[in-house]
């Protein structure tokens, strides 16, 4: 075997098919081997396939539940202006019901003392009665009352008193012209009436 530069040096060809020989043995070997690995490795990819399946499945709800949240956060804050309006209303109309309740108040008028069980009807006994203190007749009193009626308080039970009555004026003009005049005092028959 004589070397010359850049020349490849061939093998003889009774040493290749001992090389050969020795190399199929390896080669099985290697066949035997890559069909071990590829039974080993195979249930470790399926399994891994059905892991991947399961991360899939699993961003997916969760994906899913972050939309779900945010359409519950949406609606939340929805709900939470309009419990803000709904609270905003009501603080109106209970200043609305106040005012209501003191012009209602501003028409009324107790009358204490008056004795109960008399005959005739409440409101014109009243009007009898509180025309002593204004200037107007029976008749016009009587357009401006629009209802009386008895009222029982603790006061009046424990002092074994007549129930009071409230006479509701339809302005408060008549009401407040009686109020003014009623320091001077009512009889009505042996009692003194309070206004």
């Amino acid at each position: 075997m004589s070397k010359e530069k850049g020349k490849r040096v061939e093998p003889s060809p009774k040493l290749t098919g001992g090389i050969k020989s020795l190399l199929q043995p390896e080669e099985s070997l290697k066949d035997l081997i890559k069909v071990a690995v590829t039974e080993a490795i195979n249930p470790l990819i399926a399994r891994l396939n059905a892991l991947d399946e399961k991360i899939l499945t699993t961003q997916n709800i969760s994906s899913n539940n972050s939309n779900k949240v945010a359409e519950l956060e949406t609606v939340t804050q929805q709900n939470k202006m309009d419990l803000r309006t709904v609270h905003k209303n009501m603080r109106l109309l209970e200043g609305q019901v106040m005012d209501l309740q003191i012009q209602k108040a501003k028409t009324l008028l107790r009358v204490q003392n008056f004795p109960e069980g008399e005959e005739g009807d409440l409101r014109s006994n009243m009007v009898r009665l509180l025309t002593q203190l204004t200037q107007k007749s029976y008749e016009e009193l009587l357009q401006e009352i629009t209802a009386a009626f008895r009222v029982t308080s603790s006061y009046t039970k424990k002092h074994d008193l007549p129930h009071e009555i409230f006479v509701r004026f339809s302005s408060t003009s008549t009401r407040n012209v009686i109020l003014k005049n009623s320091g001077e005092g009512l009889r009505y028959k042996d009692n003194t009436i309070m206004i």
